[in-house]
């Protein structure tokens, strides 16, 4: 699918594919946590800075004029919807068909 998304343009896949990546991870970890603490919003919150800051310091991975447009936006979405949303719709029925223990006690 990433091929199809891309024009040969190597910088551009690598940039798109790495990005998408980070941002599935952080979403599958806030997923993942039942009970958020502040450590855990910052540790999220500090990932993601860091890594958009390394964006601009790494210009052999990342064109800096491609990251800023729309296209670029567009193709991550796609790509991070198509990987997250399916996963989080299961886990969502999962949970209403057989809850967790603590959840039946907690109603």
């Amino acid at each position: 699918m990433s091929l199809v998304l891309f024009e040969n343009e190597f910088l551009n896949i690598v940039a798109i594919s790495f990005t998408a990546l980070i941002l599935n991870e952080l979403i599958m970890v806030a997923l993942e946590i039942t009970t958020w603490h502040t450590y855990m919003v910052a540790a999220e919150i500090v990932t993601l800075f860091f890594y958009v800051i390394s964006i601009a310091f790494l210009p052999e991975y990342f064109d800096l004029s491609f990251v800023m447009t729309q296209r670029f936006a567009w193709k991550v979405a796609v790509i991070v919807a198509v990987s997250s949303l399916p996963l989080y719709l299961i886990k969502a029925v999962r949970s209403r068909i057989k809850p967790a223990t603590y959840t039946k006690l907690a109603s």
